[in-house]
């Protein structure tokens, strides 16, 4: 993909980051994405002076204060609604750029305003399901999406995406042409160190992400259920919580009291990362996906993985997972029971090969793409 039009190669221009993902005390996948990918820029050497409009209470934003060349602007986003934030971003935010002199601004989940006031854009898009797929999320929500995304991403400078497979629908389907678009892969957080010891546990299988209707958790179970004559004694743990905006899953509501089922919510990042080292196999049978996250942080915990054969996971999962068809239950199964019948040799190569190819992405490596893509927009003194 192209990488904009370059104007100019330093400038003393701020370049303003919009922080409204900090709004909530529990991230989940684009918010914790956006976290790690500003945290890295942020902390990445550059000779462009930054200014981050966040809420300090978000775990790790407090300290970007302390980094040079950054300004820290305070705004209490977890005392606002989802609606006063979404406005102050279309209004207030494009003042605040002018006010402090940045002639740049960066919005990294999707959303971001359509005013401009002479300040140049870029805007990271993480998926077009709100447009792509509306039977999986409510009216209200499509709707604000399209005024509160679209109209913004089209007048972007530059759209960055964090897979080819979303530069293909936002070139197709925005028709935003392939000189303002750029492909940055998200990077993998380090995974926290495993505890001394834990407390035993029966072997189970894993599956992490929001209650969604993409992610494809009602096949899952019954495919779940299928293996459960060969191995009675695995359970399969859902991590993940249920989202506003998205349409109700009764089926899904039933499916989720099957035995051996364990719903656990949202975990620390602690817990999840002890989750991820002791299930026998991580279970990714996702519909639509603009990334994949969860795959790879899986992957480096040493936990072999079965995914989808459809959107971006096929491109992010690579060599080491097993794909499989996620809108067949028999071939979820079968996949499943393959990597569960795996031993010795040849699982231990499966494991090395999916943590070498998932170390393969890193947020410094976004970061220092996002910075050369911040020269080259940056006008002229």
């Amino acid at each position: 993909m192209g990488s904009g039009n370059m104007t100019c190669g330093m400038s003393s221009s701020g370049v303003a980051l919009n922080g409204r993902f900090t709004g909530t005390p529990q991230p989940t996948g684009t918010q914790t994405a956006a976290f790690h990918l500003f945290d890295a820029i942020i902390r990445c050497e550059r000779d462009i002076p930054l200014v981050v409009f966040a809420d300090p209470r978000f775990p790790g934003a407090a300290e970007w204060a302390e980094q040079p060349q950054t300004t820290l602007v305070p705004v209490p986003f977890q005392d606002w609604s989802r609606g006063r934030a979404q406005l102050w971003e279309q209004l207030v935010l494009p003042l605040l750029c002018h006010r402090h002199g940045c002639k740049l601004a960066h919005h990294p989940i999707t959303t971001n305003p359509w005013l401009r006031l002479g300040i140049r854009k870029i805007v990271t898009v993480h998926d077009l399901n709100f447009c792509l797929h509306p039977e999986w999320v409510t009216w209200s929500f499509r709707t604000t999406y399209r005024f509160v995304a679209i109209p913004g991403i089209c007048n972007a400078d530059q759209v960055v995406t964090i897979s080819d497979y979303v530069a293909d629908k936002v070139h197709n389907h925005l028709e935003i042409p392939l000189d303002r678009l750029h492909r940055i892969y998200n990077g993998v957080k380090p995974l926290p160190a495993a505890t001394a010891a834990s407390a035993p546990r029966p072997p189970y299988l894993l599956c992490v992400g929001s209650l969604q209707p993409h992610k494809n958790l009602a096949r899952l179970i019954r495919a779940y259920s299928q293996i459960r004559t060969e191995f009675s004694d695995h359970e399969l743990w859902i991590v993940g919580r249920p989202q506003p905006h998205f349409r109700d899953q009764p089926e899904l509501t039933q499916l989720l009291q099957q035995p051996g089922v364990r719903v656990l919510g949202y975990l620390s990042e602690s817990d999840l990362g002890e989750a991820y080292r002791q299930a026998r196999l991580f279970c990714y049978p996702s519909l639509e996906e603009g990334f994949g996250l969860p795959m790879l942080e899986a992957m480096i915990a040493g936990t072999l993985v079965v995914a989808s054969n459809v959107s971006c996971l096929p491109e992010i999962a690579g060599p080491a997972a097993e794909l499989v068809d996620p809108f067949s239950v028999e071939s979820l199964a079968g996949g499943m029971r393959s990597l569960l019948k795996l031993g010795g040799g040849p699982r231990q190569q499966r494991v090395e090969s999916g943590r070498k190819w998932a170390l393969g992405f890193t947020w410094q490596t976004a970061a220092k793409q996002y910075v050369e893509l911040y020269r080259r927009l940056l006008p002229c003194n």
